[in-house]
C-alpha cells in the first residue's frame, strides 16, 4: 500500500509528457450556435482558447511586440450546386505588453467601437479574456441551410503596430548610440526579422455543421 502511494505521488509530481503538454496548449476555435429556435435572430457565440500559448509569440508580445489577433466570421448558405456567401464580419483583438507597468492590455475593436478590457499581470490571464464568448451579431435573414465558416490570424510585428513598438524602443531598456530598429522593420529587412523572431502570421478555421432556418 505504502509503495503505491509513494507511486501515485511521484506521477502527480511527473512533469507532463511533451505530447499532453502540447494537447493542453492546442489552439481551439468555438463557434456555438443559438438554441434553434433563435438560429434567424441571434448569432453564434465565438469563444477560443490557447491563442497566445505559442513559446516564440509569448516571448514576442514579452519584448514589446504587439500580437494582433484578426477575427473573419462568414455566413454562408447551402445551396444544391454552389453554396453563396450570405454576409461575413470581422473584428480585433491587440495585445501589447508595457513593461513600466509590468501589464498585457487587452483591446477590442469592431464596427469602430473600441472596448479596452484593461490590463493583466500574465499572458495567460490575457489569451483567457480573448477567448471570452463574444456575439458579433451576424445571422440569417430568410429560411435556408446554412453554415458558419471562422478564421482567425494571429500575428506579430505588423505594420499597423510600429507605433506602439517606437515607444516602447522610446520607453524600454536601450544603450546609447543604438539604432532604432524602426527603420529597419520598415525596409524589406523587417520581414526577414520577423520570420527570424517567429512573427509570421497563425492561421486557424474552423466550420459549424449545415443548420436549418425557417
Amino acid at each position: 500500500m505504502r509503495r503505491f502511494a509513494v507511486l501515485v505521488a511521484l506521477c502527480i509530481a511527473a512533469p507532463l509528457s511533451p505530447r499532453l503538454a502540447a494537447q493542453r496548449n492546442e489552439v481551439k476555435l468555438q463557434i456555438a450556435l443559438p438554441a434553434p429556435a433563435a438560429l434567424g435572430t441571434d448569432g453564434p457565440a465565438i469563444a477560443t482558447a490557447n491563442l497566445l500559448a505559442d513559446d516564440k509569440t509569448r516571448q514576442l508580445l514579452r519584448s514589446g511586440f504587439p500580437a494582433r489577433i484578426h477575427y473573419r466570421l462568414e455566413l454562408w448558405q447551402k445551396r444544391r450546386w454552389f453554396d453563396h456567401p450570405e454576409g461575413r464580419t470581422e473584428w480585433d483583438v491587440l495585445v501589447s505588453y508595457d513593461p513600466t507597468i509590468q501589464r498585457y492590455t487587452v483591446v477590442r475593436t469592431h464596427d469602430n467601437e473600441l472596448e479596452n478590457f484593461g490590463g493583466f499581470a500574465t499572458v495567460t490571464s490575457a489569451d483567457v479574456r480573448c477567448g471570452v464568448p463574444y456575439r458579433p451579431g451576424l445571422h440569417p435573414s430568410k429560411s435556408g441551410k446554412y453554415y458558419y465558416n471562422l478564421i482567425v490570424d494571429v500575428q506579430t510585428l505588423t505594420e499597423s503596430d510600429l507605433d506602439a513598438l517606437q515607444q516602447w524602443w522610446l520607453h524600454g531598456p536601450s544603450a546609447p548610440g543604438k539604432a532604432n530598429p524602426v527603420t529597419t522593420i520598415r525596409s524589406g529587412l523587417g520581414v526577414l526579422l520577423s520570420r527570424v523572431l517567429g512573427g509570421d502570421k497563425r492561421h486557424y478555421e474552423e466550420r459549424t455543421n449545415v443548420f436549418s432556418v425557417r
